[in-house]
């Protein structure tokens, strides 16, 4: 930015001259970030193989989604929680999810606008979400006023709550992968185990994650508009 005189902002100055500190690139390697690094080579070689090697795949996939519960541990235990680490976390979650629901797109094609739907839900509540909590100086995403959304700050505060709905809902799209591949053994219309795992389990705990979604997202963006109106007077003119 360039000031009347023709002189350069003292602010950007700083900023441009400001020394790269290196030592801050060793964030990269804590050992919860190393954790979400081998989740993310999981993930993607599940979804490479994903036609051929089912059982593989199941493997990986499910191995990938349970070390998302040993990074966080990892980062408390050794003192080493980060915002990249948080960013690194929430990216492989969501791309994770939305890579196996497009898979399932190919395999149940009747479905596929629902999935859709899923897919854009998902984004847009944990996008949002992400960006007021930075709009508001959170330290994470997870702050929730207990006041505005009951439900959405017991889901963040309540690992045991939070804990089932995740759990279940990544489980209902393995299901379904499987599902495809061992339709005799899983199909919860043929088999009592199935109906039991599946409409009784897991159908009622992704419902609830849809339903935390669409409350993260509604309150997310109230918190937003809330605080453009307050802060931007432009906004009381109009």
């Amino acid at each position: 930015m360039t000031t009347t005189n023709g002189s350069t902002s003292s602010t950007n100055n700083k900023h441009n001259n400001k020394p790269i500190n290196t030592d801050a690139y060793k964030i990269y390697l804590y050992i919860p970030n190393i954790i979400g690094y081998l989740r993310v080579t999981l993930s993607l070689l599940s979804f490479f193989l994903y036609e051929t090697y089912p059982k593989l795949v199941l493997i990986m996939y499910t191995l990938s989604f349970l070390l998302d519960g040993l990074d966080g541990i990892a980062a408390r235990h050794y003192n080493q929680c980060s915002r990249f680490g948080a960013v690194l976390d929430m990216v492989t979650d969501r791309f994770s999810t939305a890579a196996l629901i497009t898979i399932l797109c190919k395999f149940y094609p009747n479905y596929i606008f629902l999935f859709i739907l899923l897919n854009i839900l998902d984004f847009i509540s944990h996008w949002i979400r992400m960006y007021v909590g930075l709009v508001l100086g959170n330290t994470s995403h997870k702050d929730v006023d207990w006041n505005r959304s009951y439900l959405l700050a017991l889901y963040y505060t309540n690992k045991l709550f939070m804990a089932i709905l995740c759990v279940g809902n990544e489980l209902f799209y393995i299901y379904l992968y499987a599902l495809y591949f061992y339709n005799d053994l899983l199909n919860p219309n043929k088999t009592i185990l199935g109906f039991i795992i599946f409409y009784i389990l897991l159908v009622p705990t992704w419902g609830g994650k849809q339903v935390m979604n669409f409350i993260q997202m509604y309150q997310s963006a109230n918190e937003l508009v809330e605080y453009e109106y307050e802060h931007d007077v432009h906004h009381k003119k109009n």
